[in-house]
């Protein structure tokens, strides 16, 4: 396995997929404190900005210890945290990363999810050595759907009460992509 010295930046056509630090701090409580955005994410809507804090410490942990990585979605030339995308639940033993990601509602249907997603899936699968790529989808999240198969992920069936987000048993739809680059 490949380990990753320092973080990687990624970029697309028009983004820039970046470390999230400090400075996103305000961008990222924006998006976590959102009901809109945070509808299907799996929990309930930041109410602090040491939410956010909190949460950019974990990605940077997580990434230290190889169980996961982050982007920060920015748009080229305006230096601002529009989303964030990446892996976790990372097993480097059998190949496989969860792919997540989610974006300020300003930015939805744009295209921006599938060109980020495109380049992530790309490093995966060449960098991590990834042979299966996973994602867990409310069944309600159209546009998650519509994403992920645009992208070439296979739905694979229902997860019923596969979890308990925002204290409610939850469904959840697995996708997922296999290696053939």
């Amino acid at each position: 396995m490949n380990v990753i010295n320092r973080f990687p930046v990624l970029e697309t056509e028009r983004l820039i997929l970046r470390e999230i630090g400090s400075n996103d701090n305000e961008a990222l409580f924006d998006i976590f404190s959102s009901e809109t955005i945070m509808k299907y994410y799996g929990m309930f809507p930041y109410e602090e900005m040491s939410q956010a804090e909190q949460l950019i410490s974990n990605f940077a942990k997580s990434f230290e210890e190889e169980k996961s990585i982050r982007w920060g979605i920015e748009l080229k030339g305006e230096n601002i945290l529009i989303g964030t995308c990446g892996f976790h639940n990372w097993n480097k033993k059998h190949q496989r990363a969860e792919i997540g990601y989610e974006l300020h509602n300003n930015h939805w249907k744009k295209g921006y999810v599938s060109e980020a997603i495109s380049e992530v899936i790309k490093y995966g699968f060449h960098n991590l050595e990834l042979n299966r790529i996973e994602a867990l989808v409310y069944p309600d999240n159209i546009a998650s759907h519509k994403s992920l198969e645009k992208l070439g992920f296979d739905k694979e069936g229902l997860l019923k009460e596969y979890c308990i987000f925002r204290n409610i048993k939850q469904d959840l739809i697995m996708y997922s992509l296999i290696n053939d680059y």
